[in-house]
This record gives C-alpha cells, structure tokens and sequence, in this order.
C-alpha cells in the first residue's frame, strides 16, 4: 500500500523537515512509501542542499517577509509561492523503482503527467537537457525527465537517495511568481532573466485558464500512481514518530534572515 498525505498549508521550515522525517521513517521500514500534497504558508525561497547563500538577497526576502530555506535535496533555489508541492518517498530497497537516478525521475514524471493529463494538462517529460543561463535558479531551464507543457519548464523536482530511502519533492506553480522569484537573487541583468523565465516556464493558470486545487490534485494522483507503481494508493496520516522527528528537525532547514 502507498500512503497519500493530504497535508495543508506550513512554514517552509517545517515543510522541509517533515519530509525528510517521512523519508527517514519509510527507510527505517516503520511507514509505507508515502505521496504528499501540500503548500507554504508564506511564500519561500528553497535552496538546494549545497548551494550557497552568497547570490541571495536577503534583505529582499526580509523586507517582504518571505521565507527562506535550506531543502534535504540538491539542485538550485526555488519561489514556492500559489503552487501544489509533492513529496515522494520510497525505501531504497523498494523494486518498484528503479535504482538508476534518471529512470526513477522517469517513473515518479510518469505518475505526475498521467495525473495533469487526467486534469486536463496536455504534459510531457523532457526529453533533452537545456542549456541554463544561472547556476541559482531552479526553473532557468528543465532537467531531464522533469515536467514540460510544449517544451517549456512546469514542474522543478529535486531527488535525494541514500541507502536507506529516496526523497523527492517537487514545485507545481499554478501561477508562476517570476518578478519576485528573481528579486529574491543579487543578479545584474534582472529584466533579462525574467524574459527568459517567461520563454522557458508555464503554469497551470497559463494553460487551463484556472487553477488546480490540493484536493483534486490528490485525487487524481491516488488514481495514477496506482496505476504507474501497480499497488493501491489510499489517504492516511502522518505517525506520531514522523511529527516528532518534523519538530526535531526544524532548525536543521530554518534560514535566518
């Protein structure tokens, strides 16, 4: 059995912890491979795990009360700010997906695009790697196998693995925040990134002309990762060990500004 969240809105902080903590869980065979659909109370700048501090204007972010950072995962920062996020987690001993990195983005993207596509989302995966113009921004241009609408970048997912679980999550921008996205960077050329942006990027308002709320979201994922991972996928809760570790955790992800 997969488990699905349907969790609500949280500081970003706590979003980073509970996922990891769910990762940990799962690794150490005390809960099931779990999905997770939630949102940011605040609008968030994510960093990767490695990445650096230095580009980041954080008195942007503070004088606008935004949230800032640090994700268990790799890869460049993030806006999360009226999106969907996703969590999945899986033991790293689970058949059912792949151990090589890029064929398990493959299936986790099929899950994603099966789910849009049920939505009315005519997506894809990418299929070949785009040159990025930033070494800070996420959606600058999309990985491989991530989540494209006719080429341009709709879905930024990063993936950490060990041998115990693999963590991956996920951005869903309903409507993409690219003015306050690039402000959040001490970057020069300002209007040409957000062109860029605006050439590479799509949102699900863009497409469908309204947004997707959390729960049909999550309704349609229960349908296809069924189907994609062949095993049930049923709504269930957080343990109490997975909300004890969040709290532990929080300082761990809490950048100050």
């Amino acid at each position: 059995m997969i488990r699905l969240i349907l969790d609500s809105y949280h500081m970003g902080e706590w979003n980073m912890a509970n996922d990891l903590a769910i990762a940990e869980e799962i690794g150490n065979s005390n809960s099931p491979t779990t999905i997770k659909v939630y949102g940011w109370s605040i609008p968030t700048l994510s960093l990767g795990k490695h990445q650096k501090e230095s580009s980041i204007d954080k008195e942007f972010l503070k004088t606008h009360k935004f949230g800032l950072v640090r994700r268990p995962t790799g890869g460049r920062a993030v806006f999360h700010n009226k999106e969907i996020t996703y969590l999945f987690a899986i033991s790293s001993k689970d058949k059912r997906l792949p151990k090589n990195v890029i064929q398990s983005y493959m299936k986790i993207s099929d899950g994603l695009t099966m789910t849009l596509k049920s939505l009315g989302v005519n997506c894809d995966v990418q299929k070949n790697k785009k040159k990025a113009i930033s070494r800070d921004i996420c959606y600058d241009s999309p990985s491989l196998y991530e989540v494209t609408i006719n080429g341009k970048k709709l879905i930024g997912s990063a993936q950490y693995r060990n041998e115990k679980f693999v963590l991956q999550h996920g951005s869903i921008p309903n409507k993409f925040d690219y003015r306050n996205y690039v402000d959040s960077f001490k970057i020069k050329n300002k209007k040409q990134m957000i062109s860029h942006l605006e050439n590479n990027v799509t949102d699900i308002q863009e497409y469908l002309g309204r947004s997707i709320s959390y729960e049909e979201f999550a309704d349609e994922v229960k349908n296809s990762f069924s189907k994609v991972f062949d095993e049930e996928v049923e709504y269930g809760e957080l343990t109490e060990k997975e909300l004890e570790l969040t709290k532990k955790y929080l300082k761990k992800f809490k950048i100050e500004l």
